[in-house]
């Protein structure tokens, strides 16, 4: 039975991917029209006709670097700062305003501001880590504050070194809030950054194939890129999920233990 399950599981998965797409297929054929609505098979026929030009893979390539890059330093800054804004209260009290202006910004109004002091290829990346890094802040301080007061407790009554503390009982409990900040980062990174190189005019990238395939018309080289995007996204996510698994199964503790 337990060997059944998956495999259910997956062709669960499939059906349901199956149905999304004969739905989609039947939506392009009442419509008629690729110009409005290109067909599944129209739009995989672009994304062959896209991998065929080296400039694909160079504009995949850089988009990547700033998803990485933004949510990487994001995710990073987030623990740290994070962890210790937990810990002390005032400096907590300096970061906060500062977190929660940036969580109540528009993203077009982010992208346009940094856009104004930075070259346009950096914008994404810059724009990516604002936007990503109040998640991990904001899960790392709860992750910190639910800390089990027991354990504080008794470390406290037996003169455990500060170092040991955070180490054995504040990480342990942030751990999980930590993932589950890094895979919220990882999907809003995407759509952070591919807006913020469409607003940015950066080159090479996914984001401005996405606008100029809107510029002139090509709706299914539209389509095209937009799977892309979200094959790619899905990827990142899925070796993400089976990387934290492997940790989880090599430790025998929760994540990033």
């Amino acid at each position: 039975m337990e060997n059944k399950t998956p495999f259910n599981a997956i062709i669960k998965k499939i059906g349901v991917a199956i149905f999304w797409v004969l739905l989609w297929a039947l939506a392009a054929w009442w419509v008629d029209s690729p110009l409005v609505l290109p067909s599944p098979l129209k739009t995989l026929e672009g994304v062959i006709i896209l991998a065929g030009d080296f400039e694909f893979f160079v504009s995949i390539v850089a988009t990547l670097l700033r998803v990485f890059g933004g949510v990487f330093i994001s995710v990073a800054l987030g623990l740290v700062l994070g962890l210790v804004g937990g810990l002390n209260k005032p400096f907590y009290e300096i970061m906060n305003p500062f977190v929660s202006t940036i969580k109540s910004l528009p993203v077009v109004s982010v992208i346009i501001l940094i856009n104004l002091w930075i070259a346009s290829g950096v914008v994404p990346l810059v724009v990516t880590f604002l936007i990503c890094f109040p998640v991990t802040w904001t899960n790392v301080v709860q992750g910190v504050r639910t800390t089990d007061k027991k354990l504080l407790q008794m470390a406290k009554i037996y003169n455990v070194d500060q170092t040991k503390i955070i180490r054995d009982i504040y990480v342990p409990s942030v751990k999980p809030f930590a993932v589950s900040a890094l895979m919220n980062a990882i999907g809003l990174g995407w759509k952070v950054t591919v807006t913020a190189e469409v607003l940015a005019n950066a080159l090479p990238s996914i984001g401005m194939n996405l606008y100029y395939a809107k510029i002139y018309l090509e709706t299914d080289l539209l389509f095209s890129w937009t799977l892309v995007i979200v094959v790619c996204s899905l990827a990142i996510e899925k070796i993400t999920l089976h990387v934290i698994g492997n940790n989880r199964k090599g430790e025998g503790q929760c994540p990033l233990s």
